[in-house]
């Protein structure tokens, strides 16, 4: 139905009711521009959690995430982390090929590990957005990411009701690092473990700290690895994207 054509179908209606008005209040008085008193209450509940309150979330988080395939992990140091991704990659085969490679966001958190030294001795490369060769370094990172065996990223929050991911989209966080390796690892900060969807869209419309940067273009959800049944009712992993998804939470 065109503009037009609804226009006429509501005119008739209105006709047919005798009213003169079209019955809705103007398109700005829907919007909400300033939070309430529950938005301000929700954004203070979330600054002042303590550890103890957010262990409690990643508790939360790990018991979502088990039913999903999805493997979540405390760490308590950058070296701790590294170390498991060193063993991750050692462990595991690739789908296809006999290389093994890691692509990684270009996140300060992520530079911290040091992965490039930590892979060394095992002969596996690791490919950031400025290291990837090449006048078109995100062209050749995708590259590298079609045939890498682990993709590392952190997040911008989790939600630990459902074991989610949520990541702005950037130019040093490009969405393929997460989506086309065959294991994803992601890397976060207990501090980043919210409740659930209305926490996050709470801090993103209304807290200061978050509201400067706003939303990107595009952000991505990602709970469990991914998966199909489409075959037989046969559940398999893999199918689309990752057949891992291992999130360690720096603590």
């Amino acid at each position: 139905m065109t503009d037009i054509q609804q226009a006429r179908f509501m005119g008739r209606i209105q006709q047919a009711l005798q009213r003169t008005d079209s019955g809705a209040p103007p398109f700005a008085e829907l919007i909400q521009t300033v939070p309430n008193d529950d938005d301000l209450d929700l954004i203070n509940q979330i600054n002042i959690r303590d550890r103890k309150q957010h262990m409690t979330l990643l508790d939360s988080m790990i018991a979502a995430g088990q039913p999903l395939n999805m493997h979540i992990e405390a760490l308590a140091s950058d070296a701790d982390i590294a170390s498991s991704i060193r063993k991750i990659a050692v462990q595991r085969d690739p789908e296809w090929g006999d290389q093994k490679a890691i692509v990684a966001w270009d996140h300060p958190l992520l530079k911290r590990l040091d992965l490039t030294a930590v892979m060394e001795p095992q002969g596996i490369p690791v490919y950031f957005p400025e290291t990837a060769s090449g006048n078109a370094p995100h062209k050749n990172l995708r590259t590298q990411a079609e045939r890498a065996l682990i993709g590392v990223t952190s997040a911008d929050f989790a939600l630990a009701q459902t074991a989610s991911l949520a990541m702005k989209n950037r130019m040093a966080h490009p969405p393929y690092v997460s989506l086309l390796p065959s294991i994803h690892i992601a890397v976060i900060r207990l501090e980043q473990i919210l409740s659930n969807l209305k926490e996050l869209y709470t801090l993103l419309k209304w807290d200061p700290a978050h509201k400067r940067e706003g939303l990107s273009d595009t952000m991505t959800f990602i709970t469990g690895p991914s998966k199909t049944a489409d075959i037989e009712a046969t559940l398999v992993n893999g199918a689309h994207g990752p057949r891992e998804l291992i999130v360690f939470v720096l603590t």
